[in-house]
């Protein structure tokens, strides 16, 4: 899959609230940053850039609604997992 159809994938399931936050690993690191829920979803729905890592998880580069820098690690099957952020 290339970078664009991700990007349109993970905006897709997004919009659709087809999305959730590990609670070992994503929802700990958003309270360590500062984060919402609603930060995340921003971040999701505004990826400007992705990347396919070594273990199958997606990297994305975003901004949070702050316009703070935010790259988000996340599985996408059937729906996205934000595993970890920062």
């Amino acid at each position: 899959m290339t970078e664009q159809e991700m990007l349109r994938l993970v905006r897709s399931y997004t919009r659709a609230n087809r999305w959730e936050v590990d609670q070992m690993h994503g929802q700990p690191r958003m309270q360590q940053r500062g984060l919402s829920f609603n930060d995340v979803e921003h971040a999701l729905l505004n990826a400007t850039r992705c990347r396919v890592q070594p273990n199958g998880r997606w990297k994305l580069e975003s901004k949070d609604l702050d316009g703070d820098d935010l790259t988000i690690i996340a599985v996408v099957d059937d729906g996205v997992l934000v595993i970890t952020l920062f």
